[in-house]
């Protein structure tokens, strides 16, 4: 009895600390791609690259103006590339009236988007910074800096915050029509 009163209390102790460590999974709103009713569009290939920080699958918050937190216990739910890519191509979709952005690679023409930094920050705004690189086309790239307010704390409204970022990053670098 004496022996086995510790490995229950040990067992016990082992499994409330698991307990409290369970791990949030997140996906952006309007990842879920949808393919305009209109088909008459030139068809470009949209292709997202991340810098090598945001490939973790972390979340990533800006704890100072030098140092990144990246979440341990608050992750994306799948591959945030993909997720940022379709996102993006259904808000490009709504702007423009001359192409189809779509993420099958059949198109003659890609754009291709670098993302730098997809974050929020500890002075309440979340940013969006990188460029756009067209090829197949007589476009021409954008640079995007985008900072919006965060409302309310948590990753959660983090996350909002970076899906209504990548609007305004759509607005920058759509072409004119």
């Amino acid at each position: 009895m004496k022996i086995l009163l510790p490995i229950v209390c040990a067992a016990t102790l082992a499994l409330s600390a698991c307990a409290g460590n369970s791990i949030t999974y997140y996906q952006l709103p309007g990842s879920n791609y949808q393919l305009p009713a209109t088909s008459q569009k030139t068809p470009v290939q949209l292709k997202v690259i991340l810098a090598e920080r945001l490939n973790q699958g972390n979340l990533v918050y800006q704890d100072s103006p030098t140092t990144l937190h990246f979440a341990q216990q608050h992750l994306w739910a799948d591959d945030l590339g993909n997720e940022i890519s379709l996102a993006l191509a259904n808000e490009l979709n709504k702007q423009s009236t001359r192409y189809l952005f779509t993420p099958e690679n059949k198109a003659k023409a890609t754009l291709t988007v670098y993302i730098q930094s997809f974050q929020g920050s500890y002075d309440g705004y979340i940013y969006i910074n990188g460029y756009s690189s067209w090829q197949g086309t007589n476009e021409t790239g954008q640079n995007f800096n985008v900072r919006i307010a965060q409302q309310g704390n948590g990753y959660s409204n983090m996350v909002k915050a970076l899906a209504q970022g990548l609007t305004s990053v759509a607005q920058s670098i759509a072409p004119y029509n």
